[in-house]
């Protein structure tokens, strides 16, 4: 046990050294969660804003006087001009607006979602349904009709979702995914330098000689591994955390401003848990740490060099993009219980369903079995490689 300590210590020390490394694992994720669940927001409610406060350009054919009046009183200023849809597509004007044989056709550049041509159609929407509701009142009153006429009822929609669900807010499936991105990024940096970094040091033929079992060997440099990875893991839900009370109050009236009435959908990102679900996030992490660390051990010892081992351990990051887009539709599809069966997959899903408060125990229970089956089998891997010569010394 002794050596296993020593070993991870010498590891720790040599990466700790560099300055860089505690910047990208410890504050880098402290800063990186609070960024990511409000910054987009921030700045796109700002864009938002600006949008509705100023005047845009919106090009008119055969538009009519009173749209025109309903167009800036909406802070649109019309514009003619010869062929609508070519004018959008230059950026000659935000939107376009025709009107033709009872018709209006609206021009916008649409494709690339929330943009600034995409609000200003929303305002000039906005202005037409002013418009219809004025046309419609006009002929009702001329028939000697009431507007309530078109409201038998009243609407009201509440949400429903768990208080879990609900504090994590739009970007709920961010969470995940950023812990589990910070527990590899975290441990990347020492396993790198503990394999593919002492081959090309000329070290670990020295570590390798020395009257040390190769368990305790394997043992020593994981657990220097292990170490940083859960710093990365605890770093990320500090900032987490911190982005949920100190952000959040720091700009309450901005994200105020941007909350809808017809969408009370909280804004940003937050973890409201019981005790039982940080517990539940924190053994999930450790036994996804595990995982993690067993393949970037096994990855790193096969690399001839650091530069090969860190081009080998990228893809890991682009691996979890996947299951990233799968978490954005989950609601759509049906979860069956043998998706949490699956690696890495399983972990993304099991923190998703705890931070949304909808995890059960079989879920939880199959994604550690499984997660700590991978680990086991992904360990006796790395044990393997350190016992052949043609993968130690493979430079």
């Amino acid at each position: 046990m002794n050596e296993i300590l020593i070993i991870a210590r010498k590891e720790l020390l040599s990466v700790v050294r560099e300055r860089r490394v505690l910047l990208t694992t410890l504050l880098l994720p402290m800063l990186m969660m609070p960024l990511a669940m409000f910054g987009p927001l921030l700045l796109l409610g700002n864009a938002a804003r600006q949008t509705q406060e100023n005047v845009q350009q919106v090009g008119v054919v055969g538009v009519p006087a009173p749209v025109l009046a309903h167009l800036r009183k909406a802070k649109v200023e019309p514009v003619a001009v010869a062929n609508p849809q070519e004018a959008v597509q230059k950026r000659e004007v935000a939107a376009a607006l025709v009107y033709a044989e009872g018709q209006y056709t609206l021009y916008g550049r649409l494709s690339r979602g929330t943009t600034q041509s995409a609000l200003v159609v929303e305002k000039v929407q906005g202005a037409l349904q002013a418009y219809k509701e004025e046309l419609v009142a006009e002929r009702l009153r001329a028939r000697g009709l009431g507007t309530e006429l078109l409201e038998p009822f009243r609407l009201e929609t509440k949400d429903a979702s768990p208080q879990e669900e609900q504090a994590a807010g739009v970007f709920a499936f961010l969470i995940p995914y950023f812990l589990v991105m910070f527990i590899q990024l975290g441990g990347m940096s020492v396993a790198v330098d503990a394999t593919a970094g002492e081959k090309e040091k000329g070290t670990l033929e020295a570590l390798l000689a020395a009257p040390v079992p190769l368990t305790q060997v394997l043992l020593g440099k994981g657990l220097a591994v292990f170490v940083m990875s859960l710093l990365a893991a605890m770093a990320a839900i500090t900032g987490l955390l911190l982005g949920s009370s100190v952000f959040r109050n720091l700009f309450a009236v901005q994200l105020q401003a941007l909350q809808r009435e017809d969408r009370p959908v909280q804004l940003g990102g937050a973890l409201a848990l019981e005790p039982l679900g940080y517990l539940a996030v924190a053994l999930t992490s450790v036994l996804f740490a595990l995982l993690i660390i067993a393949i970037l051990i096994s990855l790193g010892l096969y690399a001839r060099s650091y530069k090969e081992a860190q081009s080998y351990m990228s893809p890991l990051s682009l691996v979890m993009i996947i299951p990233l887009l799968f978490l954005q539709f989950s609601d759509f599809l049906k979860l069956q219980d043998w998706y949490f069966a699956l690696p890495l997959i399983n972990v993304l899903l099991a923190l998703d369903a705890i931070v949304r408060g909808s995890a059960t125990a079989t879920q939880l229970g199959l994604t550690w079995l499984s997660t700590l089956a991978f680990g086991g089998l992904a360990l006796y891997l790395a044990y393997r490689n350190f016992q052949r010569e043609d993968v130690v010394f493979r430079n």
